[in-house]
């Protein structure tokens, strides 16, 4: 068997995850409690790597001819992980196999762009009753994941889908009916599901003096952190505020509040325009893609990562409610961080395949 290189990759979007990556791993060895941390990540890194990699044994044809099928297991693991999963910071949302954990709803966010991609890509929007159907498939992986309760899994993944379903190109009418109904839902029917905790949350994003000691703890320390960083930082692993520990969850929720106290407004920024660099070629290759379902997969796993990156930086600098979103490719997360590569993977595949039709 002889192994050839195919040029037609576009080899800049991988090396830009591993240089996050990279960059994730230094980051993690001054923010972590303790050095496992750097080492079990970096094998969920390889683990990544690797099945980036393994995607390109398939053709995007036979990929995405699977999407229901990867859809519909990742529903049932979606249920099964609510009966038997090992409950973690209050959600029932991790499958515990001794050291192993994994989070099915990181796996459910890529079948969930995969499928809606395939159904919208096939089904004309010309009436209301038309959204029926695609919007059944959105909310079925939304509610079970947000009933863990994990309320952040289910904000990246409802994203997801709107991100696809903007690109699938909507009448405004729709929109601005799409827009009232979200209005009116969330005071009647949203913010009354809500755990005391979440509504809390919110309410501390909107003035995170109203509780300093309590609720508002996390988002204060964290803005202090970010302000004291200056221009260029107090250098590597002297960030008082996050080694002294008032920064909390500071490798994976508040982990940018490191960058920013350690390595300064030129680290924070340097950060921000590689995620700009790398969402910048999301774009460019999804409009380069002459299939509406290739753009459409494209396009959703492009709203996942930007979505993660905004609500992440918010929380730290106070401008959005904590809910446990991590920074794509820097917090400190197995499941989450294989799940980026096989999102940078199966880009990678559809491009490579682009001029292949799904029939």
């Amino acid at each position: 068997m002889t192994l050839r290189i195919r040029w037609d990759y576009d080899y800049g979007l991988f090396a830009l995850a591993l240089l996050l990556s990279a960059f994730g791993l230094f980051v993690l060895s001054s923010a972590a409690p303790d050095k496992g941390f750097v080492v079990r990540q970096s094998f969920w890194l390889l683990i990544g790597l690797l099945a980036a990699v393994s995607l390109q044994l398939f053709s995007k044809v036979r990929l995405l001819r699977l999407a229901p099928w990867l859809y519909l297991f990742s529903l049932l693991l979606l249920v099964l992980v609510l009966v038997f999963g090992r409950e973690i910071n209050g959600a029932r949302a991790w499958f515990v196999f001794g050291p192993i954990r994994f989070q099915p709803s990181e796996f459910a966010k890529i079948a969930l762009i995969l499928m809606l991609a395939r159904v919208l890509a096939r089904r004309p929007l010309l009436r209301l009753w038309d959204y029926s159907y695609p919007l059944v498939v959105a909310a079925l992986p939304v509610l079970l994941t947000a009933a863990e309760p994990d309320l952040g899994g289910a904000m990246v993944m409802a994203a997801a889908a709107a991100g696809v379903f903007f690109v699938r190109g909507l009448p405004w009418r729709h929109l601005a009916v799409a827009f009232l109904i979200a209005v009116g839902l969330f005071p009647t029917v949203v913010w009354p599901q809500l755990l005391p905790h979440q509504k809390e949350r919110i309410l501390t994003a909107l003035n995170p003096t109203r509780d300093p000691l309590g609720s508002g703890f996390q988002v204060i320390q964290s803005m202090i952190a970010v302000g004291s960083g200056g221009l260029t930082g107090k250098g590597y692993g002297q960030g008082t505020q996050s080694q002294l520990g008032f920064v909390p969850f500071r490798h994976t929720d508040f982990i940018f509040a490191v960058v920013a106290e350690e390595m300064g407004l030129v680290g924070a920024l340097s950060l921000l325009g590689a995620y700009a660099i790398l969402l910048w070629r999301l774009v460019a290759l999804a409009l380069a893609l002459p299939i509406l379902e290739d753009r459409l997969a494209v396009s959703g796993i492009f709203a996942m990562i930007a979505f993660q990156v905004l609500v992440n930086v918010g929380v730290t600098l106070g401008v959005a409610p904590v809910t446990g979103i991590t920074l794509p490719f820097i917090s400190y997360g197995g499941t989450s961080l294989v799940t980026l590569f096989l999102a940078v993977g199966l880009v990678e595949l559809i491009y490579r395949d682009r001029l292949q039709r799904v029939l």
